[in-house]
C-alpha cells in the first residue's frame, strides 16, 4: 500500500497528499460540501477494526490532516467509527480515499457505539472524494466496509461527518458566500475560502498575531451563532465583534483558551459587519479556517423593493395632474431613497405610485419593451412619498401616479423619468486617486466631466471624446487589451487574475479608460449550463431568466462585463452546424427565450452598473442558410427577424452580425459584418441605436467594415501582421469613427465602469458554482430532457438489488459531450459524465453498473450522438444521422434481448429511422450542460417526469433534407432553409406556411410528414 507523504512544514501538506494520490494512480475530484450543517467529527474520538500500523491510526482520519490517513489490515469487513461527542442530526459525510478504497461500504449510526442503523450503502464505489448526503441522527457515526478495491485494506485521508448538535442552528449559515475581506491571507488561501461551505478550502493569514477576517452580510443581520472550524493553526485568543458600518465594532464574544477544533459559540447581537479578531496564535504560523460559519437572519428590506401589483403597462390616458419631483429627466445622484411628491387631486382618498423597476417575472412571451412595464411600490394617503428600500442603480426610471377617488374610479398623473447613479468606487490600488469624489483617471490632479460621475452620460461621452486622439479613439474599436492596453475591449475569458492584470494595465493609460471583457461563454460563465436549443426544448423562460442572471453574477465576480451571445437564431435549415446554439424551430420560442436571457444578464430591462452586456447574434439570422448564405425573402425574412427585435425589446444594444451574407438584403454582397445595406437594415428598418460588433474578421475586412457601419471589430488584434492603427484612420473617415467611438463609451459609462472597472481576482472565484447554480443547470437539464419512445415501460428503471445495467456508446463517458466552445464541463465542481451519474443512481437502489459489458444485464443504456464541435460537425453535415458503429452498439444489444434505452446526444435534428424500433426507450439529452449526466440519472430512475419537447422536427428520411447524394447547397435542398416545421411538407403546405408568416400569424407545428413532429415528447412514463 502506498505510503503517506513524510511530513515537512505544514503549509504544503494539501499539496503533498494530492501529489501521492497522483502518483499511486488516483485522481481526487474536489467536491463540494456544502452541508447545512457543520464539520463536527474533526478532533474526536475515532475507533478502528484495526490499523495497519502505528503510522496510520484511527485517529489520523478526523485530524484535518490531508497528508495522514488511516488503514486497517488486509481483509473484510473493517470499519472506522467517530464519537461526536453529542447526539447530532447528520446531513452529509465526506470520504478522502486513498488508493486503497472500498467499492462497497455502508455508512450508520448510533446512539450506544453498540447498535447501527445503516444511513446509506453504496456498491461498485469509484473512490476519489464522495460527498454522500445523509438522512439520521446519532452520537456515533461508523463506516462499514464490506469489499475493497485492492488486495490491501482501507485507506481513508479524510473521515469527515457534517450536521447539527442538541439545539444548534439549522439551515444554511447566513456567511455563506458573502462579500469578505481580512487583514492578509497566504497563497492561494484566500478570506472566501472560509465561506464557501467546502470542507476543502481555508483561509490562512500570514504568521503574525492580531488577524482579522470580516463578512458582509449585505444588510442588518441578527446573529446568534458562530461555528468557527479551525485549521490546525488555530487561535487561542480572539474576540468576535459586529458593525454596521466597519469602522466602528462592539464586542459580542471573546476569549484567551480558544481550543481550536470546531467551537460553536452561542453569541447575540445585531450588525451589517461581522469581524473574527484573532489577538494570540496557538503555533508558529498564521491562523487558519476552514469554515467561518454565521447563523441568524439577515433584514433584506433595504434591498428590495415592494412589488404591489405584476409587470404592468402605463394606463392608456395619462396627464390628468402633475408631479413634482423629482424633475423630469433628473439625474439622483446623492440618495437611493429620493422623495416622490405630486399635486393634490380633488375627492382622492389615496394614490397608487407606479416605478418600472427591474423584475425577474416579466411575461417573456409577450412583445412590447420590458421597461415600459410598471410595479405599483406604494399606496399613500398623502401626496408624497419616500421610499424605505433603495432604488439600484438604473439609467431610465420611469414613474407616474394614480389618484384613487372614494367611489374607486381613477385617474393617471403624466409620466416622468429619473435616473440613480449613487456609485462606491473601487478601492483597488491601481494608481489612480480619488479627487473631490471622484477616479481622477488622467492623473491631472483635477476633476474632468468625463471623470465625474455626476454628470450626465452624454455630458461625459462628449467631453472624453473631444479629448482624444484619432489613434485613441480607433484603439476602441479593437480587442487585444492584453496586448494593447488602449484598446477597447479585450476578449475572453481569462483567468481572474490574469483579468485583473490586463484591467490594471488600462488604468494607466493616459485617459484611464476601462476595457470590456467579453468572450464566447454563451451557456454559463463558470456554471455551465444547456445550450439555447435544449433550453427551447424545456421552455421555462423564468428558468432562463434566471441562468442568466447566475452568469451575470458569476462574471461581475472577476470584472468580466460583456458576453457574445445569446444568439437569436431560429433553426430552420436542418443541416447549418450550428442550429445547436439557436432557439429552434419556433419563431415564438426563440423571441421570448431571447428576451429571458437577455434581461437575465442585464440584470433588468436596460443596460446599468450591475450589468454583463449581451451581444445578440448572428443578424441578420443565420438560421435560414448557415454562415455561407441567408435565403431568406421579403416575407419569410419577417420569421427571422422576430427574435431580434425581441431583444432589442429586453434592452439588448449590442448586436454582432455573422459571417453570412444575404441574398435579400445585399444580392451578391459581401457578409453581414462588411456589408452596408445589411446593417441599414437594421438600423433603419428595426430602429436599432445601439453598437454594432462584428464577427471575427480578417484583417483586410476591418476597413471595410467600419465604413459599412460596423463599430466594433470582433476579436480583432491592432498588432496582427500587415495592419496599422494608423492605416486604418487614414482610410476610416473620422466622422465614422467618432460615431462609433461615441456609442463604445455610452456603453462603457453606462455599466459604470469608469468608477468599478474591477471585480475580485481573490475572492471572487470562490463564489463560482454556488449549489444554488448547480441546481439551477440541473434543472434546466432535466426540464430539457425529451423521453420521445417508452416501449413496455422500461422507464423509469425498477429493478431489484443486485440486477445489473451495462452503460455503454461514445458519449456515455464524454466530458465534452455536453457542452461547445468557451462553456465546460466542470469535474473539480462535480460534475459527472451519463456512467459515473447513472453508477452513483444506481447504487442508491442497489443496482450494479458496469460500462460496455457486464454479467446478465437486465438494461443497457447506450448514450450516442456527436461529441462537442461548433462550427463543424463531428462527421459530414450532410450525413445528419448516427454513424455505423454507433448503430451496430444499439443493434447487439436488442439482438441479445436485452432493453435498450438510447441517450441521444442530439446537436442538430437526425435522421434516426434506421435504429428507432431497435431502442426500446429513447432520451434526447441535447447539449444539456454540464449537470446533463445527474439530470439524465435522475430521469432513468423515475426521480422526476419528464417535461421536454422537441425543439426542432425529426427528418423521416435524409430525402427530407437533402435530394439522394446531394450537399449543402440551396440546389440540393428537399427542405426550404428559411421555413418552419416543412420536412416531407407539399407545396401547398409551404404555401400557407408562408402566407401565415406574411400576415402575422402564428405558424402551426403541423405541417409535413417528420417522424417525430416540433414538440413532440412524451409527458409522462
Amino acid at each position: 500500500m502506498p505510503e503517506a507523504p513524510a511530513r515537512r512544514r505544514r503549509r504544503v501538506l494539501p499539496l503533498l497528499a494530492v501529489l501521492a494520490a497522483l502518483v499511486a494512480g488516483q485522481l481526487v475530484a474536489s467536491v463540494e460540501a456544502s452541508a447545512a450543517g457543520v464539520l463536527l467529527s474533526q478532533g474526536k474520538p475515532t475507533t478502528a477494526s484495526s490499523a495497519e500500523n502505528a503510522g496510520t491510526a484511527a485517529s489520523a482520519a478526523t485530524d484535518g490532516n490531508a497528508g495522514t490517513r488511516w488503514s486497517s489490515a488486509f481483509a473484510d469487513p473493517q470499519w472506522l467509527s467517530v464519537d461526536l461527542g453529542a447526539t447530532a442530526t447528520l446531513d452529509r459525510v465526506v470520504l478522502t480515499w486513498e488508493a486503497a478504497y472500498a467499492t462497497a461500504f455502508q455508512l450508520q449510526t448510533s446512539a450506544d457505539g453498540v447498535t447501527w442503523s445503516t444511513v446509506h450503502t453504496a456498491a461498485n464505489a469509484t473512490g476519489g472524494t464522495q460527498s454522500i448526503p445523509v438522512t439520521g441522527s446519532g452520537r456515533h457515526v461508523r463506516l462499514y466496509g464490506t469489499a475493497r478495491a485492492t488486495g490491501y485494506g482501507y485507506s481513508l485521508w479524510e473521515f469527515q461527518v457534517y450536521g447539527t448538535t442538541g439545539g444548534a442552528t439549522t439551515g444554511r449559515p447566513i456567511s455563506e458566500y458573502k462579500q469578505v475581506a481580512a487583514s492578509t491571507w497566504e497563497g492561494g488561501n484566500a478570506p472566501a475560502a472560509a465561506l464557501d461551505g467546502r470542507a476543502n478550502t481555508r483561509w490562512s493569514s500570514q504568521f503574525a498575531d492580531n488577524q482579522w477576517l470580516r463578512v458582509d452580510f449585505g444588510g442588518v443581520a441578527a446573529v446568534n451563532e458562530v461555528v468557527l472550524t479551525w485549521e490546525g493553526a488555530y487561535a487561542k485568543g480572539y474576540r468576535l465583534e459586529l458593525s454596521n458600518d466597519a469602522v466602528n465594532w462592539t464586542q459580542i464574544y471573546a476569549t484567551t483558551t480558544g481550543a481550536g477544533g470546531t467551537e460553536r459559540l452561542a453569541v447575540g447581537g445585531t450588525g451589517r459587519y461581522l469581524r473574527l479578531f484573532a489577538t494570540t496564535r496557538a503555533t508558529g504560523y498564521g491562523v487558519s479556517l476552514w469554515e467561518f460559519q454565521v447563523f441568524g437572519t439577515v433584514d433584506t428590506s433595504a434591498a428590495t423593493p415592494p412589488l404591489l401589483s405584476p409587470p404592468t403597462k402605463a394606463p392608456a390616458v395619462t396627464g390628468r395632474f402633475a408631479l413634482s419631483s423629482p424633475a423630469d429627466h433628473a439625474m439622483i445622484t446623492s440618495t437611493r431613497r429620493p422623495a416622490f411628491s405630486w399635486a393634490a387631486v380633488p375627492g382622492a382618498v389615496r394614490y397608487q405610485v407606479w416605478l418600472n423597476v427591474s423584475r425577474t417575472d416579466y411575461d417573456f412571451t409577450a412583445s412590447g419593451n420590458l421597461i415600459d412595464l410598471y410595479t405599483k411600490v406604494a399606496e399613500p394617503t398623502g401626496t408624497s412619498y419616500t421610499p424605505s428600500w433603495d432604488i439600484a442603480d438604473r439609467w431610465t426610471y420611469r414613474w407616474f401616479v394614480v389618484a384613487v377617488d372614494g367611489a374607486g374610479g381613477t385617474g393617471a398623473s403624466n409620466i416622468r423619468t429619473f435616473s440613480v447613479y449613487v456609485p462606491t468606487l473601487t478601492s483597488v490600488d491601481d494608481g489612480v486617486r480619488v479627487v473631490n469624489g471622484s477616479r481622477d483617471l488622467n492623473k491631472n490632479g483635477s476633476i474632468e466631466p468625463y471623470e465625474d460621475w455626476r454628470q450626465p452620460v452624454e455630458t461625459r461621452v462628449n467631453d472624453l471624446l473631444g479629448r482624444m486622439t484619432i489613434e485613441e479613439k480607433a484603439y476602441q474599436m479593437f480587442y487585444n487589451a492584453q496586448v494593447f492596453p488602449r484598446s477597447g475591449w479585450h476578449f475572453g475569458p481569462a483567468e481572474a487574475q490574469d483579468l485583473h492584470t490586463a484591467l490594471l494595465g488600462s488604468s494607466g493609460t493616459r485617459l484611464g479608460i476601462p476595457f470590456v471583457s467579453a468572450g464566447d461563454t454563451i451557456a454559463g460563465y463558470k456554471t455551465t449550463y444547456p445550450l439555447q436549443s435544449a433550453l427551447a426544448a424545456a421552455r421555462n423562460y423564468p428558468l432562463d431568466y434566471k441562468l442568466g442572471d447566475m452568469q451575470r453574477r458569476e462574471q461581475l465576480e472577476v470584472g468580466t462585463r460583456g458576453v457574445l451571445g445569446p444568439l437569436a437564431e431560429v433553426g430552420t435549415k436542418v443541416l447549418y452546424p450550428r442550429i445547436q446554439e439557436g432557439n429552434g424551430e419556433s419563431s415564438e420560442v426563440a423571441a421570448a427565450q431571447v428576451r429571458a436571457l437577455v434581461a437575465g444578464l442585464q440584470g433588468g430591462p436596460e443596460l446599468n452598473p450591475a450589468s454583463v452586456l449581451a451581444t445578440v447574434k448572428h443578424w441578420p439570422g443565420e438560421g435560414a442558410g448557415g454562415e455561407a448564405l441567408i435565403v431568406y425573402d421579403a416575407v419569410t425574412i419577417k420569421y427571422h427577424v422576430a427574435p431580434f427585435r425581441a431583444a432589442m425589446e429586453a434592452g439588448a444594444v449590442n448586436i454582432m452580425p455573422g459571417y453570412a451574407g444575404s441574398s435579400l438584403l445585399d444580392p451578391g454582397g459581401p457578409g453581414a459584418g462588411d456589408s452596408a445595406k445589411i446593417l441599414a437594415y437594421l438600423r433603419q428598418n428595426l430602429g436599432y441605436t445601439g453598437l454594432i460588433t462584428t464577427d471575427w474578421l480578417p484583417s483586410g475586412s476591418w476597413v471595410g467594415a467600419a465604413n459599412a457601419g460596423s463599430d466594433v471589430m470582433g476579436g480583432a488584434d491592432p498588432g496582427a501582421p500587415g495592419f496599422t492603427i494608423g492605416g486604418f484612420t487614414s482610410a476610416v473617415p473620422a466622422a465614422r469613427i467618432d460615431d462609433a467611438v461615441r456609442r463604445v463609451l455610452r456603453l462603457k459609462f453606462k455599466l459604470g465602469i469608469f468608477e468599478n472597472p474591477y471585480g475580485d481576482p481573490v475572492n471572487g472565484p470562490y463564489r463560482f458554482h454556488k449549489p444554488e447554480y448547480a441546481a439551477l443547470a440541473n434543472q434546466a437539464s432535466r426540464e430539457a430532457m425529451t423521453l420521445l419512445k417508452n416501449t413496455n415501460g422500461v422507464l423509469p428503471v425498477r429493478l431489484n438489488r443486485g440486477d445489473n445495467i451495462v452503460v455503454a456508446g461514445p458519449r456515455a463517458d464524454d466530458t465534452a459531450a455536453c457542452c461547445i466552445w468557451t462553456s465546460y464541463f466542470h469535474q473539480e465542481y462535480g460534475s459527472q459524465t451519463m456512467l459515473e451519474a447513472i453508477r452513483a443512481r444506481a447504487g442508491q437502489a442497489g443496482v450494479n453498473v458496469f460500462k460496455d459489458t457486464g454479467p446478465s444485464p437486465k438494461l443497457a443504456v447506450v448514450a450516442v450522438g456527436e461529441t462537442s464541435y461548433t462550427h463543424a460537425t463531428s462527421w459530414p453535415k450532410e450525413q445528419p444521422y448516427l454513424p455505423p458503429d454507433q448503430v451496430a452498439l444499439i443493434r447487439d444489444f436488442q439482438r441479445q434481448g436485452i432493453p435498450v434505452v438510447v441517450a441521444l446526444v442530439l446537436p442538430r435534428p437526425y435522421v434516426i429511422t434506421e435504429w428507432h424500433d431497435l431502442a426500446s426507450a429513447i432520451v434526447v439529452t441535447y447539449r444539456g450542460g454540464e449537470e446533463m449526466g445527474p439530470a439524465l440519472a435522475s430521469l432513468l430512475f423515475g426521480d422526476y417526469t419528464p417535461t421536454g419537447k422537441l425543439p426542432w422536427q425529426l427528418p423521416r428520411a435524409l430525402t427530407d433534407v437533402l435530394r439522394p447524394g446531394g450537399t449543402d447547397t440551396p440546389a440540393d435542398a428537399t427542405e426550404h432553409w428559411d421555413l418552419p416545421y416543412d420536412l416531407g411538407a407539399t407545396a401547398a403546405e409551404r404555401a400557407d406556411i408562408r402566407a401565415r408568416i406574411d400576415s402575422g400569424a402564428p405558424v402551426p407545428s403541423t405541417y409535413g410528414t417528420p417522424l417525430y413532429p416540433f414538440a413532440a415528447g412524451r409527458p409522462t412514463f
